[in-house]
């Protein structure tokens, strides 16, 4: 190959790269509902956090920002942040216990004796954050049930209806932590995309990620395992 064309193809390639994930982003802001797909995208900030609804402490309000930021990292679409909110608010009032009934730890007592980490685990309010938006994860259609049900799917409380209260003011919080991320609805409260943000080859995009990039990378990360189809219009 003539050292002209190499040079040409060498820069050609990087530039290449960027333009696909141009495409690809543009496309995440534009896409219409599917029900085939749940597409994350940036949208406007939610109810300013100077409101603050519950009159929640700085310690409180940094704990449900983590959570947030937890669950954008991991790629789980709304209302997950809002589930995970809300019942941290429930389970612990947002402050990182370290005690609670029988061997419950930490911002969503969760139990080591249940399997859900050794208690210096849980007692990381970002590994505890984790803990619960991998098993909502696997929860069936948890994006299209009430936040009291889903809650209790993940937590299986002895006071299964107690979630739902602290809907309203978790959704402000979360909004406001994530720069409000919409997503399209999938078929029900499918949870294929954010599946496969949390799961594939164990990654998981760093806290602190700006939402647009979150939305960027939970999309091609979607797109792993799809067959090609040439000429074809699709993403």
């Amino acid at each position: 190959m003539p050292a002209k064309t190499t040079v040409v193809a060498a820069i050609s390639a990087p530039l290449f790269v960027v333009g696909s994930l141009a495409v690809v982003a543009g496309g995440i802001a534009a896409a219409p509902d599917s029900t085939t797909a749940s597409i994350c995208s940036a949208g406007p900030g939610g109810a300013p956090v100077a409101n603050n609804p519950t009159n929640l402490n700085p310690t409180q309000l940094s704990n449900a920002q983590n959570i947030a930021q937890v669950g954008v990292s991991m790629g789980v679409p709304m209302p997950g942040e809002t589930i995970a909110i809300a019942t941290a608010m429930q389970e612990s009032t947002l402050q990182n216990l370290d005690y609670g009934d029988r061997d419950s730890l930490g911002l969503f007592q969760q139990r080591p004796s249940q399997g859900w980490g050794t208690p210096a685990q849980i007692m990381n309010p970002t590994y505890a954050a984790q803990q619960f938006y991998r098993h909502l994860l696997q929860v069936p259609g948890w994006r299209s049930m009430p936040t009291t049900e889903a809650a209790q799917a993940v937590q299986g409380s002895g006071f299964p209806e107690a979630y739902e209260k602290w809907s309203g003011e978790a959704a402000a919080l979360a909004a406001e932590f994530t720069g409000n991320v919409v997503c399209t609805p999938a078929d029900s409260g499918d949870n294929t995309i954010a599946a496969a943000a949390v799961n594939v080859a164990g990654y998981h995009i760093p806290v602190g990620t700006p939402v647009p990039i979150v939305a960027v990378i939970t999309f091609a990360l979607a797109q792993l395992g799809k067959a090609y189809v040439y000429g074809a219009t699709g993403p």
